[in-house]
């Protein structure tokens, strides 16, 4: 999909999982947890030069512009995706070799990619400029693994679809969508996903969900979207 699809799609997704939450967790959880989905929605794709993560437009709209997107997406290339590729590269050869839809539409690459930017955020934060390990971090590095999982289920609704368990595996999960054809599947995912963030945090608010299973609600929400969204996609064009 187009970067502004990933976005829209992973930010709304993220929404009806904290909407429930609004109203327990600092603020600075949710902004942390929301910048970290924005990036991770855009980070698999550092793996592909001319992606969205490289340029300072904001996808999909051409007059405004996010200058540390760059930052990110150079950042995550050389020193996240290249040496995490490494160990596969000796292992499996040319298998393991760095390539769009490679390891970083992986599950293990999200994961190592996670792990290292985490290190890299101690190593800055804690270790040489003396901020303490907090909330507010593992709140963006839990937005910044679940934007990178939202960008590969919604890769998993295009035809070329994400090999999850790549490089063991390329066995793919594919839809329909062809990306840039005109296909209005990706935008109406984001739409219905944002209907569902709204109803669910009124509903919450409102005490329509049942106290103890508030905090788990929009997550629920959001899986059964996400089944219904993937069974669409395998229909169409």
């Amino acid at each position: 999909m187009k970067g502004d699809e990933h976005l829209s799609i992973s930010l709304a997704t993220a929404a009806t999982v904290l909407a429930p939450l609004l109203l327990t967790i600092p603020p600075g959880w949710t902004v942390a947890a929301l910048f970290g989905v924005f990036i991770g929605a855009l980070a698999p794709d550092a793996d592909a030069n001319a992606s969205a993560i490289f340029h300072t437009r904001m996808p999909g709209k051409r007059n405004r512009r996010v200058y540390f997107l760059p930052i990110f997406g150079y950042g995550i290339k050389y020193l996240v995706y290249y040496p995490i590729s490494l160990p596969f590269i000796l292992l499996l050869g040319e298998r393991g070799m760095p390539k769009h839809r490679g390891l970083l539409h992986s599950v293990i690459g999200l994961v190592l990619m996670t792990l290292v930017v985490g290190f890299y955020a101690w190593l800055l934060g804690t270790a040489l400029l003396g901020f303490s390990w907090n909330g507010t971090v593992q709140a963006f590095l839990l937005g910044l693994f679940g934007g990178a999982v939202f960008h590969l289920l919604e890769d998993s609704c295009t035809k070329s679809g994400v090999a999850w368990l790549f490089p063991f595996s390329e066995h793919r999960t594919r839809g329909r969508i062809t990306t840039g054809n005109g296909d209005r599947r990706p935008m109406l995912y984001a739409g219905v996903m944002s209907v569902g963030a709204v109803g669910t945090f009124v509903a919450s608010v409102i005490g329509m969900i049942p106290a103890e299973f508030v905090p788990w609600s929009g997550a629920v929400l959001a899986t059964v979207l996400w089944v219904v969204f993937l069974v669409v996609s395998k229909f169409g064009r």
